[in-house]
C-alpha cells in the first residue's frame, strides 16, 4: 500500500501578497494600500477601544514602505536576514518596525474595504524586554520572529462568511513560512470569540491569563487585563 505523503502549503512569494488572494464571498485578500486606510481603520475601530492603524504604521501605508522586510523575506531566509540589517540599521526604531508588520485587508467585488487585520511588531513585548535588561537592538530582534494580531475586523454585512478567517490564514501563512515562533493578541472576553479562534488554530487563554515565553527562552511571561483574552499560535 502506497504511503501517503502530507500535502505541502505552497511558498508564498511578495507579489502574491501584493496581489493577493482570492477568498472567501467574491473576496480579495492583499496587504493593505494607502486607499484603504481610511475604511480599515474605521473597521478596526470596531474590534476594540482606540483599534487602528498604529500612525507610523499608517504612514508606512500610505508611502509604500509597509512590510517591505518581510516581502523581501519571503524569498528566503538569507534575504530575510540581510532586509533586516538593512531597516534595523538605516531608520528609525519606529520606521524600521513597521517593515515587519502585515496589514491586509480584504476587498470585495468593486474593490470596497470590506475587512481588515493589523498584524504589528510586538510592541509590548519590546518594552517588557527593555525593562528585564535587554539592549535596543536585541529587544527589536525580537519583532523577527514575534508578532501580535493588533486589530481583527469585518464590515457587518459581510461576516460570517468566513473572511476574518481566511485573513487569519494568510498572516499566519506569511509569518510562519518566515519563520516566526509565535503570532499573538487579545480580545475583550465580553465579546465570546473563544469558539471563533480555536476553530482557526489558535490557542485561547483564560481572562487575564498570560501566556509563557519560555519555548523562545524569554524569562517572562505575556498578559493582559483580567477582562482581555489571550489569543496565540506557535510554530
Amino acid at each position: 500500500m502506497a504511503k501517503r505523503t502530507a500535502k505541502k502549503t505552497p511558498l508564498v512569494s511578495a507579489d502574491r501578497v501584493r496581489k493577493g488572494w482570492q477568498g472567501p464571498a467574491g473576496t480579495l485578500i492583499r496587504l493593505a494600500r494607502p486607499q484603504d486606510a481610511d475604511a480599515a481603520d474605521t473597521l478596526l475601530a470596531t474590534s476594540g477601544d482606540g483599534v487602528e492603524f498604529l500612525p507610523q504604521l499608517r504612514t508606512a501605508i500610505e508611502d509604500g514602505a509597509v512590510a517591505s522586510t518581510l516581502l523581501a523575506g519571503l524569498a528566503g531566509p538569507k534575504a530575510y536576514r540581510h532586509a533586516a540589517s538593512i531597516s534595523f540599521t538605516s531608520q528609525p526604531m519606529t520606521e524600521a518596525l513597521t517593515t515587519v508588520c502585515l496589514p491586509l485587508v480584504a476587498t470585495d467585488e468593486t474593490d470596497r474595504t470590506i475587512a481588515a487585520l493589523s498584524a504589528t511588531a510586538p510592541g509590548t513585548l519590546i518594552d517588557m524586554a527593555m525593562k528585564n535588561g535587554y539592549g535596543l537592538d536585541r529587544a527589536m530582534a525580537l519583532s523577527l520572529f514575534v508578532a501580535k494580531i493588533h486589530g481583527l475586523a469585518v464590515t457587518e454585512h459581510a461576516r460570517g462568511q468566513g473572511i476574518a478567517a481566511a485573513l487569519l490564514k494568510r498572516t499566519w501563512q506569511v509569518y510562519r513560512q518566515l519563520g516566526y515562533y509565535v503570532v499573538y493578541g487579545s480580545y475583550e472576553a465580553d465579546r465570546d470569540l473563544a469558539t471563533f479562534y480555536s476553530r482557526c488554530g489558535w490557542t485561547v487563554h483564560a481572562p487575564g491569563e498570560p501566556f509563557s515565553l519560555d519555548p523562545i527562552a524569554l524569562p517572562f511571561r505575556l498578559g493582559a487585563g483580567h477582562d482581555q483574552c489571550m489569543f496565540t499560535r506557535w510554530r
